[in-house]
């Protein structure tokens, strides 16, 4: 199904065929740990209050800093879930009707842009390992490509059997005179022979 997307490099002419996240169980499962981590202190200090007579007055200098420094953590726990939340939403791979195309956030100020052509990809496989990836049906995708970048690698998206079969698609309707980034057009593989006629003028012309 088509998308609607803008992205870096895009021409009036491109059109989005497909639009790739990781699948959701990624994120969920790294918020999941971070869940797990925030509930280990309260554990741990109801524990520790019942198995001893340790306790801190309201007021005193112990129970201000017990208080900062759960505030910190926690605030580290959200500023944790933040970027996990920017990795999986900004990391976005896109294929068009002309090229591939993968975005890889680095933090909150980094960004990696990477493409090909179609025509220069030369072959696609995917593969689906474990349980869980079998599961919920995500995986890898590997577009291996003649250009700069040799090899395009769609980590954790869904369906990715489907993915590569619809990339394969798109790359046999590439025509063998698609225009090259320069200009040129890629040389066909049989050209059409030239009729007899056409054939003795060309050569009357350049005896001429």
């Amino acid at each position: 199904m088509p998308h609607d997307i803008d992205f870096p490099g895009r021409q009036s002419d491109e059109h989005v065929v497909i639009v790739l996240h990781r699948h959701w169980f990624i994120f969920v499962r790294s918020v999941a740990t971070l869940v797990l981590l925030g509930g280990a202190p309260v554990v741990v200090m109801l524990v520790w209050s019942r198995l001893t007579d340790w306790q801190l007055a309201d007021g005193s200098l112990g129970y201000a800093l017990l208080v900062m420094a759960g505030a910190l953590y926690y605030l580290f726990l959200w500023i944790l879930i933040y970027g996990y939340w920017l990795d999986y939403y900004l990391d976005t791979f896109i294929i068009t009707n002309k090229r591939v195309v993968d975005i890889e956030q680095a933090g909150l100020f980094g960004r990696t842009v990477a493409e090909e052509r179609l025509y220069r990809i030369q072959d696609v496989t995917s593969d689906t390992k474990g349980i869980l990836a079998t599961s919920l049906r995500y995986g890898n995708v590997y577009v291996q490509t003649a250009g700069k970048t040799e090899r395009f690698i769609f980590e954790q998206v869904p369906h990715p059997e489907l993915v590569a079969r619809s990339i394969l698609d798109l790359t046999d309707k590439i025509d063998d005179r698609l225009e090259r980034p320069d200009g040129d057009s890629l040389p066909a593989e049989n050209p059409k022979p030239l009729s007899p006629a056409t054939r003795s003028g060309t050569v009357g012309k350049l005896r001429q």
